[in-house]
């Protein structure tokens, strides 16, 4: 079992539903056009796909972006931009999505799924978010916040899957590994 991904949540997220794996991150391209839906989806695969190159078993990719009022927010490469993500998400709801894909290179089986997640964040005061910042928690989290950290407290309501928010959906992984012959 291979987790095609950097992210240390996603890792510990992947340890609360299997016992062995390895983490071997991904060299695929993260950007995409069209839909967030279909670029979510299609950077998770290509994730997977990447892997399987070189490696042989059952490889999981997965791509979390954040979506408000049409606008994808990624990952913040500055606390400037950061800030004007998390101005935006203020008062305001937005949506969590994941691309899942699970390939099973022998023999060659591929599931996907799209995980969706409706997050509502109360209206936040300017010294919060410059406190948010200081910590320095947004980094390398799309939206620019951890819902598993400090950022609880922005979050007024959720409607969906909880870990989907922190990165990786755990049930439809559930599901979509039990279609590939993987219990858990």
């Amino acid at each position: 079992m291979i987790l095609a991904s950097g992210s240390p949540r996603r890792a510990d997220l992947l340890s609360r539903i299997l016992d062995r794996f390895v983490v071997i991150p991904s060299g695929a391209d993260e950007a995409f056009d069209g839909p967030p839906e279909q670029g979510a989806l299609g950077v998770a695969r290509a994730k997977a796909r990447e892997v399987a190159r070189n490696r042989r078993g059952i490889i999981i990719g997965a791509d979390t972006i954040v979506v408000t009022e049409g606008r994808i927010l990624g990952k913040p490469g500055s606390a400037a931009e950061a800030r004007d993500m998390l101005q935006r998400l203020s008062g305001r709801e937005h949506d969590v999505i994941t691309g899942l894909c699970v390939l099973r290179t022998d023999p060659s089986v591929e599931r996907t799924a799209v995980e969706c997640t409706t997050v509502r964040f109360r209206a936040l005061l300017p010294n919060e978010i410059d406190s948010y910042i200081t910590s320095g928690e947004y980094v390398g989290k799309a939206g620019a916040y951890g819902i598993q950290g400090r950022a609880a407290m922005f979050v007024d309501r959720i409607c969906g899957d909880y870990y989907n928010v922190m990165g990786l959906p755990l049930c439809r992984l559930a599901l979509l590994l039990r279609e590939v012959g993987v219990g858990v």
